[in-house]
């Protein structure tokens, strides 16, 4: 056999090998979870959407990753779905393919807000800024005391999309020798996944706090009812946060955010019984760390 025949015998063969590599035998399954994640990848870094209960889809036979995984054509692309979300059909339905590439399409392209949503209690370890610190001491306080500061949040995350965000129901509280700080506030939150894996999130976050009734009262005030000791704060936040196992039932969540507040309404705050002795509280900075626990509703 002349040389250009052998080079052309091994590259049909080589050709034919790589093509039926890349062609499946199918089956057609249905989801039988309630949410079926799809991934870009076999280490189901990626996720490209989520499928409902009872969708059916045309997965390939030959399963991946240990017998966990199977191959699924998703809109002209090869995703992975785990074999545990879904169950083998007999009977094939030759609309299944049209329907599985309409339902991602559409999930690709929207975020349904009524799933991956998940609750959360967080701790807060708020270090105050000079503001605080300054009228601490000029008042006799001991500088540097931890206030309780709880957080129960509501946050929207979708696993496909890089972005997440939440309310918080919050309650700051402090309780010195002359001084004690009392304040509700209502948070927001959004946050940027920087890097995105499916045990782990590292985010970006930018939020927004409010308190209408942001309470200091000393030792001090005068008891008459003219005195009003309560005023608004509202400001924003930034920092990092880490999620761990964020889309899984419990997830834990710690980070660390700047908070930077303005003050207003609230009358000049006494250090003493003398009469024109006082301090005006108008900024509220702050650096706080938190941690927490979260659960998927």
């Amino acid at each position: 056999m002349c040389p250009f025949f052998k080079i052309l015998c091994c590259f049909l063969i080589s050709f034919l090998s790589m093509l039926s590599n890349t062609v499946w035998a199918t089956r057609l399954a249905h989801v039988k979870t309630d949410q079926a994640v799809v991934y870009a990848d076999q280490n189901l870094s990626t996720p490209l959407g989520r499928i409902s209960r009872g969708k059916k889809v045309v997965v390939g036979e030959v399963p991946r990753k240990y017998g966990t995984l199977l191959p699924v054509l998703i809109a002209g692309r090869v995703g992975w779905i785990q074999i545990k979300d879904i169950q083998f059909v007999e009977i094939a339905d030759t609309d299944s393919e049209n329907m599985l590439e309409h339902d991602i399409i559409a999930l690709e392209k929207s975020d349904n807000l009524g799933i991956n949503n998940h609750i959360g209690l967080v701790h807060n370890v708020l270090v105050f800024g000079n503001e605080w610190e300054e009228l601490s001491y000029a008042i006799g306080d001991e500088v540097g005391l931890r206030p309780f500061y709880m957080t129960l949040y509501f946050d929207h995350r979708p696993p496909s999309l890089r972005y997440s965000f939440g309310v918080g129901l919050s309650y700051l509280y402090l309780e010195q020798e002359h001084l004690v700080l009392s304040a509700p506030m209502l948070e927001l939150k959004g946050l940027w996944s920087a890097i995105k894996y499916k045990y782990f999130n590292f985010n970006l976050s930018l939020g927004a706090f409010f308190s209408g009734a942001f309470k200091v009262d000393s030792t001090y005030n005068p008891l008459d009812e003219d005195y009003d000791n309560t005023g608004e704060m509202y400001g924003i936040n930034y920092g990092v946060e880490f999620k761990y196992f964020p889309y899984s039932t419990f997830s834990l969540i710690n980070g660390l955010s700047f908070q930077r507040g303005i003050i207003s309404g609230l009358a000049p705050i006494k250090i003493s019984y003398e009469e024109n002795d006082t301090v005006a509280l108008t900024r509220f900075k702050a650096t706080n760390y938190y941690f927490g626990v979260s659960y998927q509703f």
